[in-house]
């Protein structure tokens, strides 16, 4: 299925307006990121992107399973490229957020703390980083990827090209956060202003998984490794210095994480390129998907 604008708009209303629903506890009771809203509503937002297609299916009447190829849920015709990107997502997104904060602390722009924890507890941590934190997180990220990038970026980049089809949908899903991060979420010092900042690290971020759906034809890998990212970085930050922090928007969810995702994914664009020939030519379902996508084959998001 091809979009039509009316689609769009049906699921950026729903996505946005039923985040909104979802997201209004800690505004309603006043107690912003202190409160005990902000943990239940930021996991049912997470659900909403999904919705917003299924309105846009339901709109169009599409059929359930014409959906789930188009957004990508099937491994196609290339299952090994999808596994094997789905690994390379696991592993790769930890040790690129590891790699930021790393980066930051080496500039002075993080301090890690380890006095408080034993070996035995760090490698715990670190073994629940690596399983069962990323397998709790993906139901959830693949409530986001559905809609993000399992839909509506192979739709802009369809229209508009990679580049903008990419960083548009990265703007989108910054914006969308706005619940949050009017509130000072994930920057607690800017306040309101956290909205515009988190637009560069949604953006950079989702360079690299708009690469994994295009490159792999699926939404699995992009759900793997926003999973990752999201339980890395929960990890991480149990080991942040209380107190003794730089600014926020210098460290590893800031500028210092956002050139470092901004060069991986420009080498990954590089190293493995894309292409977008023949979507309008061909009927819809999985094999159009793929050609859309360009290939027959605690910084919380």
């Amino acid at each position: 299925m091809i979009a039509r604008r009316g689609d769009f708009i049906v699921f950026i209303v729903t996505a946005f307006g039923l985040a909104w629903v979802l997201g209004v506890g800690p505004w309603l009771d006043g107690q912003g990121l202190r409160s005990h809203w902000l943990r239940t509503g930021a996991g049912l937002m997470m659900l909403t992107p999904t919705l917003g297609v299924l309105a846009v299916a339901g709109s169009r009447r599409i059929s359930l399973s014409e959906l789930v190829s188009q957004v990508g849920l099937r491994l196609g015709d290339k299952p090994a490229r999808v596994l094997w990107s789905i690994i390379g997502a696991w592993l790769g997104m930890i040790a690129l957020v590891w790699g930021a904060f790393g980066l930051a602390a080496a500039f002075g722009l993080f301090e890690f703390d380890f006095s408080y924890y034993n070996a035995g507890w760090m490698a715990a941590l670190l073994v629940a980083d690596l399983t069962t934190a990323i397998l709790v997180n993906i139901p959830l990220t693949l409530g986001e990827e559905i809609g993000w990038r399992g839909w509506l970026m192979p739709q802009l980049v369809n229209r508009f090209g990679i580049f903008a089809g990419v960083i548009t949908t990265g703007v989108i899903w910054a914006l969308w956060h706005a619940p949050l991060t009017l509130l000072g979420y994930n920057y607690p010092e800017l306040g309101a202003w956290a909205v515009v900042a988190f637009i560069g690290f949604c953006v950079t971020v989702g360079c690299i998984l708009g690469w994994l759906r295009l490159w792999s034809g699926s939404v699995w890998p992009s759900a793997v490794a926003h999973a990752a990212s999201n339980a890395t970085m929960g990890s991480i930050s149990v080991f942040a210095a209380s107190g003794r922090q730089p600014h926020s928007l210098l460290s590893a969810g800031g500028v210092t994480g956002w050139v470092l995702f901004a060069i991986v994914a420009a080498t990954l664009f590089a190293i493995f390129p894309v292409r977008t020939a023949g979507h309008r030519d061909r009927p819809a379902g999985g094999h159009a998907l793929r050609d859309a996508a360009g290939v027959s084959r605690n910084y919380r998001l």
